[in-house]
């Protein structure tokens, strides 16, 4: 007997690799639901499916929630377990960036041929339907204005081919490219996309992500090849599919670089936070958008790196202050950071903080909030 999606989650949480959650077990039976509907769907024939397209057709579903709280894990179980060939998990921007790709080529092959087709998008979808009736999107958002003009008519046509949709992001729909360029023009695809997908709050009780540091060690010296492996580690066993990208943080009409940004962790060198000519209010400004920080290459700091100590005391009193976790790489223990000079006495706090934020009554204190 196949085992049903449900199963497989109530095997996980046997064999201790989650634990149990009742509002992830809720969206379970939920998708179980949704994925007989689909078979039913799919197995209909091709006339009936026409004359009751609209009736039959099943919606698909827009899974949002904080970070950590087990919306790709779940989707990766509907995905596995659905009995349909033709279908595919991918990251969104992964996605579309090959939409731009088959476009771009499209643009090309017609100016050559000059064949006079008119609609790259309904090409795009075309090839869709060719190999997917099952689209699985992680990490949907919408930060490009290029992706938002072309969002609107691509789906209409996914829709309108029958093709199911889920995704999962970290919020509502409503507030996909918030602060984007000519937003209301945006605004339908929000509205299309309502009325073809539920819209499922997964409200988890904790962050099963933040929870995986449980015991383990965040503060790593010296720096050596294979502390270098263990600390790397540490950052992709966090982030899991969670797509790494760049960004830029908005503060007082600049912008804050953060190179390594995935979800709600970031991943910093001490050049770029305390070499660079930053201040407390850069500090809070990442502090409000990261959960976890990760900080390498922090090294032995003397009298002639006073600007460089007082930025790393300003950065560890602001991320102990707003309980951040920090994961980080240094040539030596704390105590031994800064030898000597006239900050050595202001410095014993920020030893402290830092060997305080590496105990568990800290770690636990933030992962059980």
């Amino acid at each position: 007997m196949n085992l049903t999606i449900s199963d497989r989650f109530d095997r996980l949480v046997k064999d201790k690799e989650i634990q149990f959650d009742q509002k992830q077990y809720e969206l379970i039976n939920v998708l179980a639901e949704k994925s007989e509907e689909f078979i039913a769907y799919t197995k209909q024939s091709l006339l009936k499916r026409i004359i009751n397209k609209k009736v039959n057709r099943p919606l698909g579903m827009y899974i949002y929630g904080q970070v950590g709280r087990g919306k790709s894990m779940i989707m990766d179980l509907f995905f596995n377990n659905i009995d349909i060939s033709q279908k595919r998990r991918v990251h969104f921007n992964e996605f579309m960036n090959e939409v731009h790709e088959q476009i771009f080529i499209w643009r090309k092959k017609n100016e050559v041929s000059k064949n006079g087709d008119s609609d790259p998008v309904l090409m795009v979808a075309k090839l869709i339907e060719k190999d997917c009736k099952l689209l699985c999107f992680d990490e949907f958002q919408v930060e490009d204005i290029a992706d938002a003009m072309i969002l609107g008519r691509l789906f209409k046509i996914l829709f309108e081919m029958g093709i199911l949709i889920i995704a999962t992001s970290n919020i509502h729909p409503r507030n996909l490219y918030s602060e984007g360029l000519n937003r209301d023009t945006f605004i339908p695809f929000i509205d299309k996309l309502e009325e073809n997908m539920e819209i499922y709050n997964l409200q988890a009780e904790k962050d099963y992500r933040i929870d995986r540091i449980k015991n383990k060690r965040v503060y790593f010296s010296p720096i050596n090849g294979q502390n270098k492996k263990i600390f790397y580690e540490a950052w992709q066993n966090l982030i899991g599919s969670i797509e790494v990208t760049s960004r830029s943080i908005p503060l007082k009409g600049r912008e804050i670089e953060v190179s390594v940004s995935a979800g709600k962790f970031a991943n910093f060198s001490f050049e770029e936070l305390c070499v660079k000519p930053l201040g407390v209010a850069d500090y809070l400004a990442i502090s409000n958008n990261y959960n976890i920080i990760f900080i390498s290459d922090v090294p032995k700091l003397d009298s002639k790196k006073r600007n460089e100590t007082k930025r790393f005391i300003n950065l560890i009193d602001t991320f102990y202050e707003n309980k951040k976790i920090l994961f980080i790489l240094a040539e030596t223990h704390p105590k031994d950071i800064l030898i000597g000079g006239k900050d050595a006495n202001i410095f014993q706090r920020t030893v402290s903080r830092l060997e305080e934020m590496q105990s568990s009554d800290y770690l636990d204190s933030i992962i059980s909030e």
